[in-house]
């Protein structure tokens, strides 16, 4: 189903699959408009800027919200392709070093209905600014977060409630692996 030719997988891949329960129909109406629609997957982002990781926020995101970035996997896209035009539209960056550090499949379930859903982990090494890219404008702001600090904001994603619950349900995993893959020394 997805294409992984082309892509470093990092010999300590995290696995996961995670049954998520949607409590809000707003939530629910949000995935059913976007998954297998205009996407069948993601590719997140954990971009390495010397000991930091770059978290981000968009306006609409509660105060104090931050997580790594992510973007859709088009349907019939490359997974390695959707990496590299998800970075540049979201930071303005070419990706030139990367790896896969963590898969996420999800079953999102609503009353009767459940959707499969796969999120991609990469980790980013090297990169280059592009001082000319357009970015899509969805991020308002980029943080550096040293990795110990990853977990609270992790902590701040689980707090959330009613929409924001749901949305925090599903994105804490993939800033959570994130965490938990730097965290257990697995790289420099």
């Amino acid at each position: 189903m997805f294409d992984l030719s082309e892509i470093d997988v990092s010999r300590d891949l995290i696995e996961k699959k995670i049954d998520i329960e949607i409590e809000t129909q707003e939530f629910f109406e949000y995935v059913n408009s976007k998954i297998n629609v205009d996407r069948i997957g993601e590719v997140v982002f954990a971009v390495k800027d010397g000991d930091f990781i770059l978290l981000v926020r968009q306006d609409k995101y509660p105060q104090g919200l931050y997580r790594v970035p992510s973007g859709g996997i088009g349907i019939g896209e490359k997974v390695v392709d959707a990496l590299k035009r998800e970075v540049k539209e979201e930071l303005g960056i070419d990706v030139q070093e990367f790896s896969l550090i963590g898969v996420i499949e999800y079953n999102l379930c609503y009353k009767d209905k459940s959707y499969k859903f796969f999120s991609f982990v990469f980790l980013i090494d090297d990169y280059k600014k592009d001082s000319f890219a357009e970015t899509d404008g969805e991020i308002s702001e980029v943080l550096p977060v040293e990795v110990p600090r990853i977990k609270d904001y992790c902590d701040i994603i689980e707090q959330q409630s009613g929409f924001w619950k749901d949305w925090a349900r599903l994105r804490y995993h993939s800033t959570y692996l994130v965490y938990e893959y730097l965290t257990q020394k697995r790289i420099k």
